[in-house]
């Protein structure tokens, strides 16, 4: 091998081992950055995952706070209720010795039933069996929409189409409420039976008093004066009292009485009344009643639902015995003048 040849190998080996130096620079050089890229992306991801758990914890901490302050709230609406709950058992307590003393000036026998309808409280003074005279007419209303399909059928035997049935119906229905029409009440309870069998229909009515509780109301006469005649089904007179009425305007009231739908329909002719001299004549002008009456020379009666601007409550009176129907009516005023008031004050 020549000289020449010797330094060529030489400088080959020495480039040789400068590339290897190199390669082994870059590589060292690439891994160092990998372990940094790594470490930059493991406390990237340590972060995030810190800030994550942080916000969670956060959100956690946010919706604990909110449930303890809908607790709170809760607890404070339950308090308030409750609080409000008592003096309105006070109201009625004191509510009711003011009755107690009102009635006592008054002359005849007085039954008095008052519910406010906020808490459900109730009054009952003297919850005596009366006859009702035309008050009956709210449980013949009342058992009518409960046997409506059987009533129906049975005026179609009568009637020249079902529509007419159904109209002839809504009639009979309307006017015994509304203008309080004894003959209405007499159809309206024969139709009760296939064949107008008023002993019949009397117990098919009895059967739905007792049924729902009212344990102290029954139909067993027409009413008078009216176009046909008398009939009975030989069991005594009719007869109710203030908290069996009041027991069904509640139901009427809050939509229970039968169904939600049947129970708007009552209320609809209730409020369509056109006898409003008892109690709705001791109320604020414009208030809101739904009543029915009852009276003959023997006995007033007026029970009612009345729509207060604080409360709603029925209010049932009951009276026999008077000395005169001017002074019934006076009376009638001075008590529901004084339960509105009391109720809403």
């Amino acid at each position: 091998m020549t000289e020449e040849q010797e330094r060529l190998r030489r400088r080959r080996k020495k480039a040789m081992l400068r590339r290897q130096i190199l390669k082994k620079r870059i590589a060292l050089t690439v891994i160092a950055l990998a372990g940094v890229g790594v470490g930059i992306y493991s406390a990237c991801v340590i972060r995030a995952e810190k800030a994550e758990q942080k916000e969670i914890q956060q959100k956690k901490e946010e919706q604990a706070a909110k449930e303890k302050a809908e607790e709170e709230r809760k607890q404070e609406r339950k308090d308030a209720h409750q609080e409000a709950e008592e003096e309105q058992v006070q109201v009625m307590e004191n509510l009711k010795e003011d009755v107690e003393n009102l009635l006592s000036d008054f002359s005849g026998e007085w039954s008095v039933y008052i519910q406010e309808m906020n808490y459900d409280n109730e009054i009952v003074v003297n919850n005596t069996p009366m006859y009702p005279a035309s008050l009956i007419k709210l449980f013949a209303m009342a058992a009518s929409y409960e046997n409506m399909g059987e009533i129906l059928e049975h005026e179609k035997a009568y009637a020249d189409s079902e529509e007419a049935a159904v109209e002839e119906v809504g009639r009979l229905l309307e006017e015994m409420i509304t203008v309080s029409d004894n003959e209405a009440y007499n159809e309206l309870v024969k139709l009760q039976s296939a064949d107008r069998d008023f002993t019949e229909a009397c117990s098919k009515i009895n059967a739905y008093l007792e049924e729902n509780g009212f344990e102290d109301t029954e139909v067993h006469t027409t009413l008078h004066p009216a176009y046909s005649s008398f009939d009975s089904d030989n069991g005594g007179d009719n007869v109710t009292t203030v908290k069996d009425c009041g027991k069904l305007l509640e139901q009427i009231y809050k939509g229970s009485c039968i169904s939600q739908e049947k129970s708007a329909s009552m209320l609809h002719l209730l409020l369509k009344q056109e006898n409003t001299v008892k109690i709705p004549g001791g109320l604020p002008k414009g208030t809101k009643v739904a009543n029915k009456t009852g009276e003959n020379s023997d006995v007033q009666h007026d029970v009612a639902i009345v729509y207060g601007e604080e409360t709603d409550f029925i209010l049932c009176i009951m009276t026999r015995e008077f000395d005169s129907e001017e002074g019934v009516y006076s009376d009638m005023h001075e008590l529901s003048q004084m339960v509105y008031e009391t109720l809403n004050p």
